[in-house]
């Protein structure tokens, strides 16, 4: 595989960073070995806290239970129609994009494993949203926010058939585990720490 070296400056929207990142209130990541046929857990773990710019900069620190995933920060920011300076992708950008290379991945892998040949391949993607947040004053109560759709173009050019290749496409979206987060009820567990004392809500 050839080596790739990306320059990484404090000015870096995304950038990599040394050493390990440490999180209060989880255990340390770990990747526990399984067998043939057993299930591999992947757990993303992600810090988040506001710059001091403000007006929506958000720094996310990123790592993994996956050797040598790395150990990331991103900044965040917000468009200027919700009081952003739009200086680097929102979060719900950020969202949809890990969504669509989460996807890409798995074309990827999955084209390996099976020996498909492509000669080509991309993807485009359209995500939905919406909120009851009119920035009228509107009761924190009151605000109320959902994804209504997501929509994946996968484009291929093979000299597979046609069938081979409906499957290979099946089996793709089945596998990608960002796409079947959105698209089954994953389980969401959230809990507020105030003053260091858990107390968890739904």
């Amino acid at each position: 595989m050839e080596s790739v070296h990306w320059e990484m400056s404090p000015s870096t929207i995304v950038r990599k960073i040394n050493g390990e990142a440490e999180q209060a209130t989880f255990a340390p990541p770990h990747l526990d070995k399984v067998k043939q046929g057993e299930q591999l857990k992947f757990h993303a773990h992600i810090n988040v806290e506001p710059m001091p710019q403000g007006h929506h900069l958000k720094k996310a620190t990123i790592f993994s239970n996956v050797p040598n995933g790395g150990t990331w920060e991103l900044i965040s920011d917000e468009g200027t129609a919700v009081g952003g300076r739009g200086s680097a992708p929102s979060p719900i950008m950020y969202f949809s994009a890990g969504l669509a290379l989460c996807m890409m991945s798995h074309v990827e892998m999955l084209a390996q494993l099976a020996d498909m040949h492509l000669t080509k391949i991309s993807l485009e993607q359209k995500t939905e949203f919406s909120t009851t947040l009119n920035f009228g004053g509107i009761k924190p109560e009151d605000i109320f926010g959902k994804g209504d759709k997501v929509e994946i173009h996968l484009m291929i050019e093979s000299d597979e058939t046609e069938e081979k290749l409906l499957n290979f496409a099946h089996c793709c979206r089945q596998a990608c585990m960002s796409l079947q987060t959105v698209a089954q009820a994953t389980p969401v567990t959230t809990a507020l720490f105030i003053n260091n004392k858990a107390i968890e809500f739904e």
